[in-house]
């Protein structure tokens, strides 16, 4: 019975696999480079994605796996995601239109079928949907009144989105609060702040119990010479920069075996194009050797480099800097063809420097074609104005990005988005900030003369 189980375990993983290399691309125009740095078989290794989109994944596991071993596809590789897909209703919070949909999704029971095909949870205390610290309080404190659980400001706040009094919603018991009127509400990530604080402790104590057994075992596969594919971030990117790694992923590789690497994965999106295949860059970076041993700080670092450093520069990423450039200088008519000149020498520079730079950007012809579609993007989203018949004006106002927590801004501020993962990328390697907006400004003048 139990090989039976093994062996529909990896079909159903074989499957699933499949399922997501065709849908994806549907979407997407995938390009993988440094395959060839995937480290030799037979031995215990940590994927570590930086985390872009909730579709990373989807985009990146088939292929990676594929690439280094069949067996790591049917059953050598555990997938540590986010807790709150073993609770109720997740389906619910990650599909939350339409809504008759997202409610008859939302019954549907995932812990088994998830634990099934491999994947573990991972908890990150510091944002967790509304929904998961509700939950933990009721089975922590009991069926109190909201008011005995939850901070005064976080009622106040919750009152005010779902249009109630404050004293009346106080007055609830708390498990009311988790009823599908109030959906919109309970998606939202938070920390355990919204708590009283002598309820705060004991819920936040609650979940940080249920990490380390989440570690342990995690830490035990990887002891096994298992492997292990997770986010060291623990959230998608909310302004387009790398977020700070959590400690999780150094605490269970340390329980792990001591000569487990970390295989870095950036991914970046040329996502400002009304091109409906939006073009996807996965880069495989060196493997960071004996993990384990380094201290966090140095791992961390090591790996954020990494991210970095082998990430591609994209359309969106080198137009978007040109807009904010000449905006900053207070030049913001500009030509199509002063857009084009630009991104062409910008990505021929940064080739030079040893950076990864979409292919495309090198040829001059195929430069204006991108640029075209940026442009007509950027329009759609009065980023820009065309002034003339073939002058155009930036209109790119705050670069600000106002979302919630853990919520990606490149759908509402994708230029601001753009813009900070540009600077990200610039500011490692030899292509450093200083040098890039130095070469901007010496050819704007010559321009200008």
């Amino acid at each position: 019975m139990r090989h039976l189980a093994a062996v529909l375990a990896a079909c159903s993983r074989v499957l699933i696999a499949g399922i997501l290399w065709v849908g994806v691309r549907l979407f997407h125009k995938i390009e993988f480079h440094g395959l060839e740095h995937l480290p030799a078989r037979g031995r215990p290794v940590y994927f570590a994605m930086a985390h872009k989109r909730d579709v990373d994944p989807m985009i990146e596991v088939p292929t990676i796996l594929a690439r280094w071993s069949w067996r790591a596809i049917t059953r050598d590789v555990l997938f540590a995601i986010r807790s709150d897909a073993f609770a109720p209703r997740f389906l619910s919070r990650i599909l939350p239109e339409p809504g008759w949909l997202s409610r008859l999704l939302g019954l549907l029971p995932l812990e088994g079928l998830l634990r099934f095909i491999g994947l573990r949870p991972i908890e990150n205390i510091h944002l967790r949907p509304i929904e998961l610290w509700l939950r933990n309080a009721l089975e922590s404190e009991g069926d109190r009144p909201a008011g005995e659980i939850l901070g005064p400001a976080f009622l106040q706040q919750w009152a005010h989105s779902a249009g109630e009094q404050a004293q009346r919603l106080a007055t609830a018991p708390c498990s009311r609060l988790l009823s599908w009127h109030y959906r919109s509400i309970l998606r939202r990530l938070s920390g355990a702040e919204i708590f009283q604080p002598e309820v705060y402790l004991r819920v936040k104590n609650r979940v940080l119990e249920e990490l380390r057994q989440q570690l342990n075992v995690l830490s035990a596969w990887l002891a096994r010479d298992g492997s292990l594919w997770g986010a060291p971030e623990g959230q998608l990117s909310p302004d387009g920069r790398l977020g700070p790694i959590t400690a999780a992923p150094h605490r269970l590789l340390r329980g792990g075996a001591p000569e487990t690497c970390v295989v870095p994965i950036a991914i970046m999106y040329d996502f400002m194009t009304v091109r409906r295949r939006k073009r996807v860059f996965v880069s495989v970076a060196p493997s960071i050797e004996r993990a384990p041993q380094l201290p966090q700080r140095e791992l961390h670092e090591q790996l954020r480099h990494a991210w970095l450093l082998s990430a591609h520069f994209t359309c969106t990423q080198l137009a978007s800097g040109f807009l904010v450039q000449r905006s900053k200088e207070g030049h913001p008519f500009f030509t199509l063809d002063e857009l084009v000149m630009a991104i062409n020498r910008q990505a021929l520079q940064l080739k030079r420097a040893g950076r990864h730079v979409d292919r495309r950007l090198f040829n001059a012809r195929s430069v204006r074609r991108l640029a075209r579609h940026y442009l007509r993007y950027a329009a759609h989203r009065q980023l820009v104005r065309r002034t003339g018949r073939r002058t155009w004006k930036a209109t790119i106002g705050s670069l600000s990005i106002q979302v919630g927590r853990g919520e990606p801004g490149y759908r509402q501020a994708p230029l601001a988005y753009a813009w900070n993962e540009l600077q990200d990328l610039l500011s490692v390697g030899l292509a450093s900030p200083a040098s890039v907006s130095a070469a901007s400004a010496a050819r704007h003048r010559g321009q200008a003369s």
